[in-house]
């Protein structure tokens, strides 16, 4: 049995993948041999982890799984029974250690009412990730998940969202100053937002925004630039992808520099919000989910091909 108190790697000749299974089995690294770059938002652990922990600027680094919710909400009127934790129940608590090579890793976290797992392998520049949830309890399970994967953002890098002229704005701050959610042009700029969007800006731009973007036809996004790009890929049972950035504007002024694009089951931002709009995904007693997400490292942006041979939606 593998300790789950250490880092795990798994790696080809092109990429590396470093993951702490101890800490919500998270991604710490996200290494392209060929350039050194690592992807992955550098940062400590945090002993923050308790059922009243916020999810802050010492806790967002990497890449954590957020399940059943992102922020915080109180479902004790479901199956779940309880208040949920901010950024749910998976990240910084131990995962169990089922299956390691040298390409490949599995790990899995039980919690009261569900069982997640979570495999990672990679082959060639491609890193794919595939989950599965089980509904362990004997009530129907109402949940939202998001990958939150933290990223390091270089200015001048760039998002590219082939197909999407527009994006659900949540939250948008621009030098301390907060701005009315709604509908926002992509990439922008305009009148409701004066910067553009798709641009990795300077943390002196003091920028924040969390936005939701929603079928994507490519099912898919990239970030960088020139012949360094990060394409990240996902299978047709996600219909959603949030995109969170921050350029020194969160928590305030000076704050973070990271970017997060985040395949989701629902464009929403706690798990009550997915229920009102009803994209809250429901998973019966004894009931299983799976789904893919693909992440690859490429000398250009373009994904459609990839996103053809993704995974082709849940299965029950």
């Amino acid at each position: 049995m593998v300790s789950t108190t250490d880092i795990i790697t798994i790696e080809t000749a092109a990429l590396r993948v470093d993951t702490l299974p101890a800490y919500g089995a998270r991604v710490v690294g996200l290494v392209d041999k060929a350039t050194g770059r690592d992807w992955m938002a550098p940062g400590c652990s945090s002993p923050n982890v308790g059922e009243d922990a916020v999810y802050g600027i010492d806790e967002a680094v990497g890449w954590d799984e957020c399940f059943p919710t992102v922020g915080v909400w109180d479902a004790s009127g479901t199956g779940w029974r309880r208040k949920l934790r901010d950024h749910g129940d998976l990240w910084g608590r131990p995962w169990q250690v089922d299956d390691v090579s040298r390409t490949r890793l599995t790990t899995s976290y039980a919690g009261h009412e569900f069982t997640f797992r979570r495999t990672l392998s990679v082959e060639g520049s491609t890193l794919t990730a595939e989950y599965g949830v089980k509904n362990t309890g004997s009530a129907d399970l109402p949940y939202l998940w998001a990958m939150h994967c933290l990223l390091t953002a270089t200015p001048g890098d760039r998002f590219v969202l082939d197909g999407l002229s527009q994006v659900d704005a949540g939250y948008l701050v621009l030098n301390g100053l907060r701005f009315e959610p709604g509908k926002l042009p992509w990439p922008g700029p305009s009148s409701m937002f004066p910067v553009p969007l798709d641009l990795v800006h300077e943390n002196a731009s003091a920028i924040a925004a969390k936005l939701y973007a929603t079928a994507i036809p490519s099912r898919s996004v990239a970030v960088g630039r020139g012949d360094d790009w990060l394409v990240i890929v996902w299978d047709a049972s996600l219909n959603d992808l949030g995109i969170w950035m921050t350029y020194g504007g969160w928590p305030g002024p000076g704050g973070a520099q990271q970017i997060a694009p985040e395949p989701t089951s629902a464009p929403a931002d706690d798990l009550g919000d997915a229920l009102r709009q009803g994209t809250a995904v429901h998973l019966a007693p004894g009931a299983t989910r799976r789904w893919t997400v693909e992440l690859s490292l490429s000398k250009q942006p373009r994904t459609a091909d990839r996103a053809k041979n993704t995974s082709e939606g849940a299965r029950l």
